[in-house]
């Protein structure tokens, strides 16, 4: 790992490419190019003390090499380059099931298995940002090894993660682990429920830095955050529950998350929660779902081909709390969204949002925003 973050990932990088490109040559082999370009403009307020955002960003630009080889082997190899910041590399990862076989073995970076809503891509979940508490609680892509099976209306992985590729914890960089389950008791053709929990436990190394618990005020732009409790954490406990439900062209989703963080040295432990739950309807389309997590929306009459695509309507209401004893900050938010989908592949979104904040940099933060997304 310290040989990939101070020079080697370069090397990595240019080594995985010509495996692939050699790779493609092979008859069994198999290699797509895809990639997504989501561009945010927002206009908000921030409230005591008093602050404009206007601002546009590149929220993410990806683009990424996947396929198969064989009918055992699968990869993926992902890079990003958003506003502000320099080209990273986001999923990098081969996955093997032995023929004959129900498990999967992955190795190498991906998220670790937490919650519905960051395991949905964000091309396909249902607000322009995540839950609060998923960017709070540090949830993230981490190296590492995990096995995992699933059958017609369940999934279970589990893996060991060491930390981020782009992340430099020194010699003694830390370590997680996490595991997720996800049952559907009802799945026909109409109505399908979902339900699942999922848990992870990290820890920081002896030259990496304490956790900190944070979140901005809904907006990926937003000047600070809005609540931060400061470094203070070796290591944290997370346990959260899942539930949704796509009946036609309705949904329903929600998720509760329980976080026990242990100080460092004298530090005190705190012991932190999240919640969301939304409800949405589609018009000329449905939300669709596969694998435990939600997927690419269906747009019955794409424009173009006879039609003008779907639009989705969202509500939702947000809550991460992170006060206990000498740790501050609070965030509620609603939001209330509405997405245009000329294709199944294209979206055009805006969302209102309304937070506010005990204990943190402003009171309140409130306003739109908007999203252009295109993938392939």
């Amino acid at each position: 790992m310290t040989c990939l973050k101070k020079g080697g990932l370069a090397v990595s990088v240019a080594a995985m490419s010509l495996l692939l490109a050699d790779i493609t040559w092979a008859q069994d082999a198999t290699l797509k190019v895809g990639g997504r370009v989501q561009i945010d403009y927002t206009m908000a307020d921030l409230n005591s003390p008093d602050a404009d955002i206007n601002d546009t960003e590149v929220r993410r630009a990806r683009l990424n090499v996947s396929g198969n080889y064989g009918s055992s082997i699968k990869y993926k190899f992902e890079v990003n380059k958003a506003s502000g910041k320099s080209v990273n590399v986001e999923d990098a990862y081969l996955q093997f099931t032995p023929e004959g076989s129900k498990f999967k073995i992955k190795a190498g970076q991906f998220k670790t298995h937490n919650s519905l809503d960051e395991q949905t891509s964000s091309r396909f979940i249902s607000t322009l940002e995540r839950s609060a508490f998923t960017d709070a609680f540090g949830f993230d892509r981490r190296v590492g090894v995990s096995v995992g099976t699933s059958g017609k209306n369940y999934t279970f992985d589990a893996g060991a993660f060491t930390t981020n590729l782009e992340e430099d914890g020194g010699t003694d960089e830390g370590h997680a682990f996490a595991a997720r389950g996800t049952f559907n008791p009802v799945k026909t053709d109409d109505t399908l429920v979902h339900l699942g929990a999922s848990w992870r436990y990290r820890k920081t190394g002896d030259t990496s830095s304490d956790l900190r618990y944070r979140q901005r005020p809904y907006t990926h732009v937003a000047p600070s955050r809005i609540i931060d409790t400061g470094r203070f954490a070796e290591s944290d406990n997370f346990l959260g529950a899942e539930a949704a439900i796509i009946h036609n062209n309705l949904w329903a989703s929600g998720e509760y998350a329980m976080l026990d963080a242990k100080g460092s040295g004298t530090n005190p432990d705190g012991d932190f929660s999240g919640f969301y739950g939304e409800v949405g309807a589609f018009f000329g389309g449905k939300k669709t779902y596969k694998g435990g997590k939600f997927n690419r929306p269906k747009v019955d009459n794409p424009l173009g081909e006879g039609g003008y695509g779907a639009v989705s309507i969202v509500a939702r209401y947000d809550k991460v709390d992170l006060q206990d004893g000498p740790y501050m900050g609070e965030l509620e938010t609603i939001v209330l969204g509405a997405d245009w989908w000329p294709t199944k592949y294209t979206r055009l979104g805006v969302n209102y949002f309304d937070a506010n904040a005990k204990n943190g940099s402003a009171n309140s933060a409130s306003g739109l925003v908007g999203r252009l997304q295109f993938d392939f």
